[in-house]
């Protein structure tokens, strides 16, 4: 594994080499505080590493051995974070699937990982117990989570989890042991398993702490799946790690969102650019305490610096902009609020967890400042490898596949991949940055700019355009936005307007269905 020189590490809080030390540490000086709570129910310290070390034993008695792979295909529950550690306790390998999978997208899975167990719940478990029987994988422990589905012919998780024994002695050392096999989007193929360590989930945790400006007490409302690596890696880990709460939402819902801020105190919250603009359009009418919110944290494509502006303006406090990978932890390079923020900058590239620097891609040379190439990055959040693809990555840098540039004081400036880059007449355009100019108007929700073919330019940019509703937005108007603020060639030829932006499995934009649209 690479290290980064550029980490630094909390300095008020030595890492342990295990993450559980965290949750045994945070039971003995607070064992009454709320530790996750959902849907009215909470669970304390003590409660949590109780049916933490019972789901331990419970999957020791169902054959879970060191090093074997537990899938949990749950959505934001109390269950997903007692099996996800439970696991980890048992020494196992999580392997977190995304709800939304199919049968088929599913039994991949469970070929690739061959697990000895898996917990679903009600909505999941049909599709877990179908997949398993299109794959070679044989002797799996099914458990069910209840919650209000029939769960029957399958071993029920609640159930089991309250009779098991809370005696357990968590490992000492597992730093350089496999975690978790996080799966990537597969939007150029089959996804691919990235294995990240202990030590990895450490390093996350602990960087997100300090950059969050998390302490003891701290309530994140967790909206963003859990099953994702940013669940995981920078909203789950950072929280149980500082002794804060971890306030759980299975959907998102903008208006229920806000009475969670106000009702319970929320502190951080971490969402993806629709969810800012989404709280933006209902706070027009309404009135919103926003006072307890020390950080907002945003990342994906369509970040824009008008919008983080704005968001800010609501929330009363920062909105920090980062960029990572599921090969990062979801964690990479953040703004540093400390110091001079550049809109829309992801940080600099000496990180607390991750360096960079922008390459030629034919040559392998870093390119001038201020020039575009491929971002390479390395440091203490980098996977450990792939499952079945060891020689995919051999290099001290990792290849991102997005397209960076880096201005004269070191400030990383996040382009688009380079697989999306649309070449008209011999200009490169970058999607996610026409796709931010129109998301500058008020009456945008959310855009996707793909290359359709051209006869004479080879492919020229159109935008698909999703709309707030009762908006006189035009095409028209889309275009001539476009145009004032960048260079012609980039303007989208043609502006469709949709109800919804399609979306792949793991929740990201679907430019591929966008694209077999045209």
């Amino acid at each position: 594994m690479l290290h980064g020189s550029g980490y630094r590490r909390d300095p008020w809080a030595p890492s342990p080499m295990n993450y559980l030390d965290y949750l045994t540490s945070n039971e003995r000086a607070f064992p009454g505080r709320v530790a996750v709570r959902e849907s009215g129910t909470a669970w304390t310290y003590e409660e949590l590493l109780d049916d933490v070390r019972s789901a331990a034993n419970l999957l020791g008695d169902a054959g879970v051995d060191d090093g074997d792979a537990v899938v949990v295909m749950l959505p934001n529950t109390y269950h997903f974070v007692t099996s996800t550690l439970g696991s980890l306790a048992r020494r196992a390998v999580v392997v977190p699937v995304n709800t939304r999978f199919k049968r088929r997208e599913v039994a991949s899975l469970i070929d690739q990982v061959a697990p000895s167990a898996a917990v679903a719940c009600g909505e999941t478990l049909p599709v877990v117990r179908e997949a398993l029987t299109e794959t070679d994988t044989s002797d799996v422990t099914v458990f069910g989570v209840r919650t209000g589905a029939n769960v029957d012919a399958v071993r029920e998780w609640n159930a089991a989890v309250r009779a098991a024994s809370p005696t357990f002695a968590v490992p000492e050392t597992m730093g350089e042991r496999e975690a978790f096999v996080l799966h990537t989007s597969g939007s150029t193929g089959r996804p691919k398993g990235v294995v990240h360590t202990h030590a990895n989930l450490i390093a996350v945790s602990d960087a997100s702490v300090v950059s969050y400006e998390m302490e003891p007490g701290s309530v994140f409302l967790a909206v963003m799946p859990l099953y994702h690596c940013t669940g995981i890696g920078t909203i789950l880990g950072p929280t149980l790690k500082v002794g804060g709460e971890l306030l759980l939402r299975e959907e998102w819902d903008p208006e229920e969102a806000l009475d969670d801020v106000e009702s319970h105190d929320v502190n951080v919250f971490s969402g993806v650019p629709a969810m800012f603009k989404d709280w933006l359009a209902v706070t027009a009418d309404r009135s919103v305490d926003t006072a307890s919110v020390r950080t907002g944290v945003i990342g994906g494509s369509g970040v824009s610096a008008d919008l983080i502006r704005r968001s800010e303006a609501f929330l009363g406090a920062p909105v920090l902009n980062g960029w990572g990978m599921t090969e990062t932890f979801a964690a990479g390079l953040w703004e540093d609020r400390r110091g001079a923020r550049r809109f829309p900058s992801v940080g600099r590239t000496s990180g607390r967890l991750i360096e960079a620097t922008v390459v030629d891609r034919s040559t392998g040379a870093e390119v001038a400042r201020g020039e575009p190439g491929e971002l390479l990055v390395r440091g203490e959040a980098m996977l450990a490898g792939y499952l079945d693809h060891e020689a995919e990555w051999t290099d001290e840098w990792f290849h991102t596949g997005d397209y960076a540039r880096v201005d004269e004081d070191g400030y990383v400036y996040v382009l688009d991949r380079v697989d999306y880059t649309i070449i008209t007449g011999g200009e490169n355009v970058y999607p996610q940055e026409v796709e931010g100019v129109i998301e500058e108007l008020d009456d945008v929700r959310e855009a996707a700019v793909v290359g359709k073919p051209d006869e004479w330019k080879g492919a020229k940019p159109v935008a698909f355009v999703d709309r707030l509703p009762q908006t006189d937005l035009t095409a028209e108007k889309v275009r001539d936005h476009v145009l004032a603020e960048l260079a012609a060639f980039k303007h989208p030829r043609e502006v469709t307007f949709v109800d919804a932006l399609p979306r792949n499995a793991v929740g990201k934009l679907d430019r591929e269905a966008l694209e077999e649209r045209l």
